[in-house]
This record gives structure tokens, sequence and C-alpha cells, in this order.
């Protein structure tokens, strides 16, 4: 089939190698014009290729001469230079703009998004972080038919992994942009030989989870130690968990819930009181004890938290206001 390939990122080099390697025929790559324009459009694809081949759509694309579609905007006149590719099915994956229909209905076949959840659950721009949050113990991807909705097209393939109590959003990214790579030929194959068919979604198990705002990332101390372990490890390491010490920024890596006694009886000590500095740091919160195993700050130098800058005694009692801030 004549496939245009629409996405980015690691889970769009993932599916485009893929595609390129097989007997299938990728006639075009679409990506955003709306965020590259002008001069950048000539030389975004030469730096692609000769400094991050494997991480660049547009590096692959110019490696292996595949045109680049920039698209703007989505009316019949601005598709024309793209209905010209004569295409059978247009793949979209990780790209960040909702298609309209001119779109849509350009492909002969028609479009198909890959999802890195296992939809209903997870729709949006953030499946990686609402799958730790929900305490999921699963995810995966999901090959769904597009529609001018959000990620909720019938479903053609769904295949799913573990999600183990260390992952955090980075590693839930690669394992599923991996099995995207592994799938996609399948998918597209059978659709090449059944037609674009699936199974609709069932939309009373639908969950969306927008974008985590800078505001939002910053920690509530009293929300309970597992709640916070999991937006440590659904913010790393795309928008990560933060708090506020001593007018600066600090910036959670890794953490852990721990079941440790204290002198104090339940209750009486304040959510976000430091109970241990060493070995690690141990802190209060609502409901039991976060521990902090890995965290730094950018200024006025990246330094690990709590080292020589910021110290910090037993008793003392983190900020709990959110300010806001710019991001990293």
């Amino acid at each position: 089939m004549r496939i245009a390939f629409a996405g980015g990122g690691r889970l769009g080099t993932h599916i485009l190698n893929a595609l390129i390697d097989s007997r299938h025929e990728v006639v075009a790559l679409v990506q955003n014009g709306r965020q590259t324009k002008g001069w950048r459009r000539r030389v975004y694809p030469l730096i692609g290729r000769f400094t991050a081949l494997h991480v660049s759509v547009t590096g692959i694309a110019v490696r292996h001469g595949i045109p680049i579609y920039w698209l703007d905007k989505m009316t019949e006149e601005d598709l024309d230079p793209l209905r010209k590719f004569d295409i059978d099915l247009l793949i979209v994956a990780g790209f960040g703009i909702i298609l309209k229909k001119p779109l849509l209905e350009l492909p002969r076949i028609g479009c198909l998004n890959c999802h890195s959840s296992l939809l209903p659950r997870n729709r949006g721009p953030n499946p990686f972080a609402g799958t730790i949050l929900a305490g999921d113990t699963e995810t995966g991807i999901s090959f769904h038919i597009m529609e001018e909705g959000i990620d909720t097209g019938a479903i053609v393939r769904q295949f799913a992994i573990p999600v183990e109590p260390d992952d955090n959003a980075a590693t839930l990214y690669i394992n599923t942009s991996r099995l995207a790579g592994e799938e996609i030929v399948a998918t597209v194959d059978q659709i090449e030989q059944e037609g674009l068919a699936g199974t609709p979604q069932d939309e009373s198990q639908a969950t969306y989870l927008p974008k985590i705002t800078i505001e939002e990332s910053f920690i509530d101390w009293t929300d309970s130690a597992v709640h916070i372990e999991r937006c440590v490890r659904a913010g790393y390491p795309f928008q990560m968990a933060r708090l506020r010490w001593k007018g600066r920024t600090i910036y959670l890596a890794r953490s852990s819930v721990v079941d440790v006694e204290t002198d104090a009886a339940p209750g009486t000590v304040a959510p976000g009181t430091v109970l241990q500095t060493m070995p690690k740091l141990q802190i209060a919160t609502g409901d039991g004890v976060l521990q902090i195993d890995f965290a730094y700050i950018l200024k006025p130098i990246v330094f690990t938290w709590p080292g020589l800058i910021g110290h910090v005694r037993v008793g003392d009692v983190l900020d709990p206001v959110q300010p806001k801030e710019d991001a990293p």
C-alpha cells in the first residue's frame, strides 16, 4: 500500500522505520507546519539527518528520499499537494494535531492512529501519566480508526504490556514505542486484506488526562505517600514533580513509599515535615512517609538535593505553597 506517515518522537521513528523495511511504500512524511516555518523547513531535516537519525523522523525521511509535506491548514485547497501522492492509508503516531474532515477523507482507505494506551482508557496527550496515576497494572498500544474526536475511533488492533512498580512516564514511552514498531506492519497487512474496520470503544470506560501544568506538578504534602510517589513517576522526565525550598525549585526524579515508625503520635506530624535526613530524606505526608531517592536543583547550578546547597534538618517543614513559575 501507499502510505503517508504523520508523527514524530520515539514512537514515530519506531513506526516509520518498520514501515520503510516492509513491502509497503511510504510516499510522504507529514509534519507540523505550524511549528516549523520558512527557512527552518529546509534546515531542520538536514539537522535531523546528521545529528539524530534514530530519533528524527525528518532525518529518516531525508535519508530514504521520502518527501516531506508541511501541514499548515486542512482546507481542500491546502491539501492538494498531499493529494498528489495518491495515498491509500495515512498513519498517525505522536503528531499533536487534531485532524479535520478534509484530511481524514483524503486517503483512499482511511486514517489509522497509534495511541500509547489501552483505549478507551487514558485518551489524550498524557497517557503515560494517566496510567501511572490511576495505578493501572497494564498499558499498551491501540491502533484505531481516526475520526474528528480525540482517540475515539473504533479499535483495529490492541496489544498490552505490564506496568511494573518502578515504571515511569519515560519507560512506558520507550516500551510502548517499541511495541508499536513491532506490530505496525502486521496491522497494515491486516487492513490491506480485510479493510479498515474495528470494534467501537466502550465510552463508559473512557478516561482522559490533559497535560499536567507546572502549577499542578508541585507536590501537595497533604496527599498520601502512595499518590505522591505516583506523581513523581508520572512526571519523569516530561513534567517533573517538584517542591519549593528556601526560594529554590527542587525537581524529584525518584522516590519511594517507606514503612517506618516515628516517635510522634499518628496525625500529630504536619504533612511536609522532614522526619529523617540520612541516609536519605524522609518526609511525612497526609498518609504515610515518602522517601526522596533522587532530587536536584537547576539554579544556580545543577546540583543534587539536599546536598551542600539547601541544607535540610529534621523537623523542617517543606514549603506547602505551589507557586507559578516558568518551565525549566
